[in-house]
């Protein structure tokens, strides 16, 4: 039985420039470093789950983007708000603007590595 999801990995092409997006930009909770021979972690804290920055250190390990994630969806309290925050650091909106799904306004960004972020804000 699966109790809840661990963590989302994204392959990331420089770490620090993903630590600031994420821990600055986004302003997730960083969590901690570790390193081994083959690849470089960083881990963000959102809710109950953390995100798995992975950046390679060996030129073969690279090869490996079979099954990359879609993209990571955050819940926001006022998504127009975060928007111009988001807008003022120069973020990549990939939509024009925001657009209503089922119970939710949503909108796209871009990360440092070309990953999709979906914002969703619940429609009161």
């Amino acid at each position: 039985m699966f109790l809840s999801l661990a963590h989302v990995s994204v392959r990331v092409k420089d770490i620090n420039e993903s630590k600031r997006f994420y821990g600055e930009v986004l302003g997730l909770q960083h969590v901690r470093d570790f390193e081994h021979e083959r690849l470089k972690f960083a881990f963000y804290k959102i809710g109950d789950t953390e995100i798995e920055l992975t950046e390679s250190k060996v030129e073969a390990y690279e090869a490996r983007t079979v099954g990359p994630v879609d993209h990571m969806a955050f819940f926001v309290d006022d998504i127009e708000k975060e928007i111009a925050r988001l807008r003022e650091l120069d973020v990549v909106f990939t939509m024009d603007a925001v657009i209503e799904v089922m119970e939710f306004k949503v909108i796209f960004i871009q990360g440092p590595n070309g990953e999709r972020i979906e914002l969703m804000e619940r429609i009161k």
